[in-house]
């Protein structure tokens, strides 16, 4: 039985040729097919993520807000995260990328009316998970599991260092506020679920 591969999480790096970027729009993209095989087709449709008008331009503004941040500790919190498991050679291969904002809900959670008690009664500090993908490129094939379960938890531990009492996400360890359906124009609304961890701030 093989062992489980060994992380390291860092954060995405602005740079002229993008290459965090891409590297997130392209496991964005490699987990299309995998949707399809499992009756998710609907989630993100067939066409691939990164053809979406300004998805890449908003993923390299992103790792600009974070590294801005990083920079100034001003602000908003805000984080943009890659994992990279280490190869036999002593390398590291990214195989999957998570995002965070602190006191932050994307325009798709603000247009539900039905959650406005949550999105716009939310008081003191929280953070949100805003995209957390793994990738399912062949070469990531072996390395990749148990990336998303480690964001996770590094997420939840800045969370915490940060004194912050809500974190808001789709994974592991959440409660289930409601259901509700993100719409695009052009294509078929897919159903997700918004979920939330009470973390207690720290002392």
């Amino acid at each position: 039985m093989a062992s489980p591969p060994t992380f390291r999480i860092r954060d995405a790096v602005p740079s002229p040729s993008n290459t965090d970027a891409l590297f997130i729009g392209a496991a964005f993209d490699s987990c299309i097919p995998h949707l399809a095989t499992v009756g998710s087709a609907s989630q993100w449709g067939s066409q691939p993520i990164t053809s979406r008008p300004k998805f890449l331009e908003s993923r390299i503004k992103s790792i600009a807000d974070a590294s801005e941040y990083l920079r100034t500790r001003s602000g908003d919190p805000v984080r943009v995260l890659i994992i990279e498991a280490e190869l036999a050679s002593g390398e590291y291969l990214p195989v999957g990328s998570m995002t965070l904002r602190g006191n932050y809900f994307s325009q798709y959670l603000l247009e539900q009316e039905h959650l406005d008690g949550v999105t716009k009664g939310q008081s003191g500090d929280w953070m949100f998970l805003e995209t957390l993908v793994t990738s399912f490129e062949e070469a990531t094939k072996p390395y990749r599991k148990g990336a998303g379960a480690a964001l996770a938890r590094w997420a939840k531990e800045w969370a915490e260092e940060l004194g912050l009492g809500v974190m808001f996400y789709e994974s592991q360890g959440f409660v289930k506020v409601a259901p509700f359906e993100a719409t695009k124009e052009g294509e078929a609304p897919w159903p997700g679920m918004f979920l939330r961890m009470d973390l207690g701030k720290k002392e």
